[in-house]
């Protein structure tokens, strides 16, 4: 049995250079024997029997395998003796047939959903992308993906719920482009059947927000076709946030047939669209590597160079990229994690289920902080968080440095790391209070923190230190929030929170370091002042109240303007975790 390098790369898990690497000597060891296995994963798993099961040969696409036999030319209807090439998986195969085979290309496979493969030199990986894949889909080079789950799908729904199935797709591109970008307030998110990345969360779901009497069916459309190219670039934005850059798509698929919607996809990813005069890549791709194991091309990228012909190039519209720029950051991003909360709770309503025990009340939610829960059992304190529906967990990092204390001395990235394990659907608020907090950007990142709240007072106060910490942040692909002791006056923030780096502001109502501390009520109109300038200034941000939350003090914060509620002590000293938070929303159950 022989298996595609390309294959065992991005879907076994294999060095897709090394176990193509050929050793005939018989007296072999163990390590050449399962060269480029991931042993040590199987291993973990107690699943080390697997290397035997899995072929022993691989090959790279396109060389020989062999020669068809006799029983198989008959089945077949072909020659006996007829050379066979090794193949791969279609997608990947489709790579090869659009050319994409040299760094800073991506290929974007349309349909039902969206696969971006970008072509990499290195073989690194990082949250929010799949990869990077070594020595795959050919030797020399490495790619890493991205994808969306549900892309042409959504534009086939629209049409049958438009009732629209006689009309041309064309006729409603047509009506769509008499539209400006951002259909007039109008957006949508298109993850009907979840998220794949940059985003990993099965519970996803789509939305159109924004919604007037107003609106036509042309504005619906269009903000069908806008949400998918904005999940594109987040899926692209992620690659290169670990590092694969690209300079140009190459496309294949339905999206070719709609003028508009590659247009879209240029102006909104700001890179030049590349279509090729045989948009069936896979079957392109088969024959390179048949040509290939025939003999015809002395490699792959000689049949490329030979095969592969670009018909088109679709560039940015330097009018509009500007336009898309602005929703994609301001609107887009800011969406998902705004509605996965109630998202989550309402999954469960889904074929008739029971419903659930809600713990938002307003727009206001509660979020426990696991400073002080169970640290003896962390992981089950979390899955009770999880079912009682608060998602949005709030984590204190403590260096015992910034605060000079031993006792203030919390968890790290790696602690992070496992409460992401314990579940992908919760939104990981990360309060770092500790000396030098620019040093755990990246570490964070790599964890699975969803969102970076650092320290003013760490910065010392220096506003441009703190601007390219959050930007830092935004750039590893997290959500960046401020946080500010009791006595730090609000003005000195507010700079900070307009250059839109900021969506969030945690206003301490403690001092950092311990829970169980009487709440200072000379923060309420800290909480107040935030909340007219955000008004005032139409700036949205959400505002944090973390620590002295009670019963007691809970009506006071939420008047004040507080839309999340950090809460430790009070909520774990609860046997029911959905019964304290709904006292704290005054919520009767």
């Amino acid at each position: 049995m022989c298996a595609s390098s390309c294959n065992a790369a991005a879907r076994w898990h294999w060095d897709g250079e090394e176990c193509i690497q050929d050793d005939t000597n018989d007296d072999i060891d163990v390590v050449k024997a399962y060269r480029g296995r991931p042993m040590s994963l199987y291993e973990k798993l107690g699943m080390l029997d697997l290397a035997d099961k899995l072929p022993k040969k691989c090959l790279s696409m396109g060389s020989l395998v062999g020669t068809l036999t006799k029983d198989a030319a008959e089945h077949l209807d072909l020659n006996e003796g007829l050379p066979v090439a090794q193949g791969g998986p279609d997608a990947f195969v489709g790579m090869v047939g659009l050319g994409c085979i040299h760094p800073q290309q991506l290929c974007l496979i349309t349909g039902s959903s969206h696969l971006h493969c970008v072509v990499t030199s290195q073989p690194s990986t990082a949250s929010g992308t799949w990869g990077a894949y070594k020595g795959a889909p050919l030797p020399g080079i490495n790619f890493a993906e991205g994808g969306q789950s549900s892309t042409g799908s959504i534009i086939r729904w629209a049409k049958a719920l438009f009732g629209a199935q006689k009309l041309e797709y064309s006729v409603l591109d047509e009506e769509a482009s008499l539209i400006e970008p951002g259909c007039d307030g109008l957006v949508a998110l298109e993850t009907f059947q979840g998220s794949r990345t940059p985003v990993t969360d099965p519970l996803a779901r789509g939305a159109l927000i924004g919604l007037t009497l107003s609106h036509s069916r042309s504005h619906i459309w269009r903000a069908m076709m806008e949400a998918v190219c904005f999940g594109t670039r987040a899926c692209v934005d992620a690659l290169e946030h670990a590092g694969h850059t690209c300079n140009e798509i190459i496309i294949a698929g339905g999206t070719t047939r709609s003028p508009l919607w590659l247009q879209m996809h240029a102006d909104v990813t700001k890179k030049p669209v590349i279509l090729c005069e045989n948009i069936d890549a896979p079957l392109l791709g088969c024959a390179i590597l048949a040509s290939v194991g025939a003999g015809v091309h002395s490699s792959v990228e000689e049949a490329v160079n030979a095969m592969v012909r670009v018909s088109r190039r679709v560039e940015p519209d330097a009018n509009t990229v500007d336009k898309y720029d602005n929703i994609y950051n301001n609107v887009y991003t800011k969406v998902s994690p705004a509605v996965q909360p109630i998202i989550h709770n309402i999954s469960a309503l889904r074929g008739g289920g029971g419903g659930v025990e809600i713990c938002e009340s307003d727009g206001v939610i509660v979020s426990p902080s696991l400073l002080a829960c169970d640290w003896a059992n962390i992981e089950k304190e979390i899955i009770r968080c999880v079912e009682a529906n608060l998602y949005r967990l709030h984590i204190d990092s403590f260096d015992g440095v910034f605060l000079n204390s031993p006792d203030a001395f919390t968890f790290g990235p790696q602690m992070v790391n496992a409460m992401r394990s314990v579940s992908k659907d919760v939104i990981l608020d990360v309060h770092l209070c500790v000396d030098r907090p620019a040093r755990y950007v990246e570490p964070m990142s790599r964890a699975g923190a969803s969102r970076l709240i650092f320290q003013w007072e760490a910065m010392d106060h220096q506003l441009k230190d703190a601007i390219a910490l959050a930007k830092d942040i935004r750039d590893n692909s997290m959500h960046c929030g401020i946080s500010i002791n009791p006595e730090t006056e609000v003005t000195e923030i507010l700079p900070l929170l307009e250059t839109g780096f900021v969506d969030s502001v945690n206003v301490l109502g403690v001092n950092p370091g311990f829970g169980g501390q009487h709440f200072q009520e000379k923060v309420l109109e800290k909480l107040k002042h935030i909340k007219r300038w955000s008004n005032q200034n139409n700036i949205k941000v959400d505002l944090i109240i973390d620590g002295g939350v009670n019963d007691q003090t809970a009506a006071s914060v939420r008047d004040a303007g507080a839309n999340i509620l950090v809460t430790g002590s009070y909520l774990f000293n609860h046997k029911s975790l959905v019964e304290g938070a709904n006292k704290l929303l005054k919520v009767q159950i």
